[in-house]
């Protein structure tokens, strides 16, 4: 048993106890209460009692024998909850004793989310749909960084790309559209728009919750497909903790990281850092490689302390990232050598990041719960081109200006929110109210000199949620934008030119076995300095903005039912989804097909070439089927399908359709105490969009494809040590096809088939965790 958490559930017995009123404990008789697991009914030590009674605010936690003592006057109703199990509601009597069965949360149901919601909540009881991804499934999947963890979701794509990493597509929505959040703090889009998920690393990361849908009120104006919040580590408890692991991928990947914690009373504090080396990889064998060399650095650290009921969170997290881009060689003469020989361009990028929040939330009263969140984040990425002599192995640095830049892209983000009403017994009114400013700022020699000034956007919000019976719930809310880049009357809510954000949620809830969400929200986004303004032209890339863009006006629209049942003795949770998004002048970065429409100075061989554009009337929508399934013998199966439906350029006539299936299942082998893990899924085809032989935006499609992935966790030395081994992509996919108007326009460039990377082949790899306490 573990003493130092029997001491102070008993301390807490007790101080509750002497909480309670005296003429209450002089009344009544006393109710005996016992409370037990279902699996093994085994008592549940610390279990929470709660009397639904306004003039009654204590409590009961069960003791060692998983038992409390009630003194009640009259029949009550109680509330019975314990972390891991459902919680339950009794009717009980003076003087009686009784043995209330908790069944184990085998779905999670009663786990606390975040993101989404402006106080902590369950994942029942959110307005919300949320998907969560915890440590153990980051482990099992042998996940280094975000874009390994989200392959093989559904509703997800990750698409490799050779100069701006790899982006994600979500509701057929690209990257500029989803929010990426670490503990609330947005990061910066500091390449192209959307976020290179190779750099959003993995190794300190309690769990990722993700929505998809639109956020836009309360997180601004760029999350109209959906929000991925990130949650790092929070060490518990007075003990020093040290963690260090070691991973490596038969590709050529070699990280290492470690952790040290430590906790006093309310205040704890950790520190981390790792090291993460990636030796390259090409498909075609070439020197220029798909997937470019990279070596990380990154530190983080956290500071939480707790004051009465106000949580105070510091939190800093920092990126270095140095990679090499080696391109292929050709005849050329060496001035240095004075002679022919094999010339070939290579670029070294750097990359910086930093990640900075100090957060404070909790209970101001019995009704009044803060959240305010101040962050910073700052990305710079320096790149400098060298001559590389292959035969002779010498190397120096172009003469060229316009080959070497650094760039700087910041933010500083403030966001307040009050909520008034009681979130503890989560019943009643909720009033939201709150604010958020975002201040932006570039410089640099690749964003040009007619960008002028700061890209801010600040917003006021508010959203009422109305209990409209113990069945069903509404919540209407707003949001006020503001741009001093733009006009945000463009919005025009209700053809007024008023520049709001309406959004609506509803959820109607049957009973424990059936719930029903549906949302709708607008969103709006103005252009970033970098789809504007950023210029990247050399031999190999021509890649500009485009002043003349417009904002983007979207909404969207989704629904979502879950029904729980159990089959064979398994607690299932069948859940069927559809989407409709629209968005008016959708920004992307699309395929220049034809290198007739590039400027004369830019060579017509240069092998990347893009521009930013608006897609008029671009929409997208979608239906899925998921099952979530969970034997108490501990075999998990989660099986589903997905049909998008994408438009391309002619959006109201023509859509491009796509059909996703995957499964992750799971079990665990109690007498080996080691878990199986399988991740599989299979990617329709998806349209991207190119501009075509005469100037007009055509479609390109990504072929289909399919992945399948296989791990085994163990734990050693008392759980000290803990194993995952495994394979990745066992169909040994690398490269997909582009089809589609002007594809073969992009053969000359690459030398062979148009295509896209989006893996680096078969691989195997091995992770060992250690921990000391």
């Amino acid at each position: 048993m573990n003493k130092p958490f029997t001491h102070w559930a008993l301390a807490g017995f007790l101080f509750i106890l002497f909480m309670v009123p005296l003429d209450l404990l002089g009344q009544g008789k006393s109710t005996t209460l016992k409370v037990v697991a279902s699996n093994d009914q085994l008592p549940i030590i610390g279990a929470t009692i709660q009397l639904s009674n306004l003039d009654f605010s204590g409590g009961w936690l069960t003791d060692a024998s998983g038992t409390a003592v009630l003194p009640l006057e009259k029949p009550s109703e109680i509330s019975i909850s314990f972390l891991g199990f459902i919680g339950t509601k009794k009717i009980v009597n003076p003087g009686e004793t009784i043995t209330v069965v908790l069944e184990e949360d085998l779905l999670g149901l009663n786990e606390v989310v975040v993101t989404g919601a402006f106080a902590p909540t369950t994942m029942q009881n959110s307005l919300y749909k949320v998907k969560k991804f915890d440590a153990a499934l980051i482990e099992a999947r042998g996940a280094v960084n975000l874009s390994d963890l989200l392959q093989t979701q559904l509703n997800l794509k990750t698409i490799q790309d050779d100069v701006l990493g790899t982006r994600i597509v979500m509701q057929g929505i690209s990257g500029p559209n989803v929010k990426i959040l670490i503990d609330g703090i947005p990061l910066v889009n500091g390449t192209g728009g959307e976020f290179d998920l190779s750099q959003i690393n993995m190794n300190n990361v309690e769990r990722v919750e993700i929505v998809e849908g639109p956020l836009s009120v309360q997180y601004g104006t760029n999350a109209l497909a959906g929000t991925i919040n990130i949650i790092t580590k929070a060490h518990s408890g007075e003990d020093w903790s040290v963690n260090s692991s070691v991973y490596y991928e038969s590709v050529g990947q070699y990280n290492t990281d470690f952790t040290v914690a430590k906790g006093w009373d309310n205040t704890s504090i950790s520190i981390g850092g790792s090291r993460n080396q990636f030796n390259g990889f090409s498909s075609t064998g070439e020197r220029k490689k798909n997937w470019v060399p990279r070596t990380q650095y990154l530190a983080n650290g956290k500071l939480r302390t707790k004051i009465q009921d106000l949580n105070l969170v510091a939190a800093v997290d920092k990126l270095w990232q140095n990679s090499t881009s080696p391109g292929n060689a050709t005849r050329a003469f060496n001035n240095r050598t004075n002679k022919i020989s094999d010339i070939a361009n290579d670029n070294y990028n750097n990359t910086d990041r930093l990640n900075a929040s100090f957060v404070i939330e909790g209970k101001l009263s019995e009704k009044g719960y803060l959240n305010l969140v101040n962050g910073y984040s700052s990305f710079e990425q320096s790149s400098r081109k060298y001559l590389q002599d292959i035969i002779d192995d010498i190397k120096w640095l172009s003469s060229d200006a316009e080959d070497h830049d650094t760039t700087h892209f910041e933010t500083f983000t403030f966001r307040g929110t009050y909520v008034y009403g009681n979130t503890d017994k989560k019943e009643g009114l909720y009033l939201t109210t709150g604010y958020e400013a975002s201040l932006n700022y570039a410089e640099g020699g690749r964003i040009s000199a007619e960008a002028k000034g700061n890209v801010n956007e600040y917003g006021l919000f508010s959203a009422l949620e109305i209990p409209l019976s113990k069945k069903f719930k509404v919540q209407p809310s707003v949001r006020y934008t503001y741009s001093n880049s733009y006009d945000t009357r463009e919005i025009n809510f209700l053809n007024a030119n008023l520049p709001l954000l309406p959004s609506l949620n509803v959820m109607y809830t049957r009973d424990e076995n059936f719930d029903f969400r549906l949302s709708y929200g607008q969103g709006y986004r103005t252009p970033s300095v970098r789809e504007l303004y950023y210029e990247f032209i050399d031999a190999n890339h021509y890649i500009v903005g485009n002043k003349n863009l417009r904002p983007e006006v979207g909404s969207n629209l989704n629904a979502s039912g879950t029904f729980r049942t159990e089959i064979y003795g398994a607690k299932a949770a069948l859940t069927s989804s559809l989407f409709f998004s629209r968005i008016d002048n959708k920004i992307d970065l699309i395929q220049i097909v034809d290198r007739d429409n590039l400027p004369d100075e830019v060579p017509k061989t240069v092998p990347v070439a893009r521009v930013y554009e608006n897609i008029p009337n671009f929409k997208s929508y979608g239906i899925n089927f998921t099952a979530e399934i969970a034997w108490p013998s501990g075999f998990r199966l989660n099986p589903g399908l997905g049909l998008l439906a994408r438009s391309g350029s002619e959006a109201d006539d023509r859509f491009y359709n796509s059909l996703e299936a995957n499964i992750n299942a799971s079990h665990y082998l109690k007498n080996w105490d080691t878990k199986i893990n399988l991740f599989y899924k299979y990617n329709g085809l998806i349209s991207e969009f190119s501009r075509n032989q005469d100037g007009e935006i055509g479609v390109l499609t990504l072929d289909p494809y399919q992945t399948l992935d296989l791990s085994l966790s163990k734990p050693l030395m008392n759980g000290r040590i803990f194993t995952t081994l495994g394979a990745k992509n066992l169909f040994n996919v690398t490269d997909i096809s582009l089809q589609g108007e002007g594809s073969k326009g992009l053969v000359l460039q690459t030398g062979r088939e148009a295509f896209y990377p989006i893996s680096w082949g078969r691989t195997i790899f091995i992770k060992i965790n250690y921990l000391i306490n």
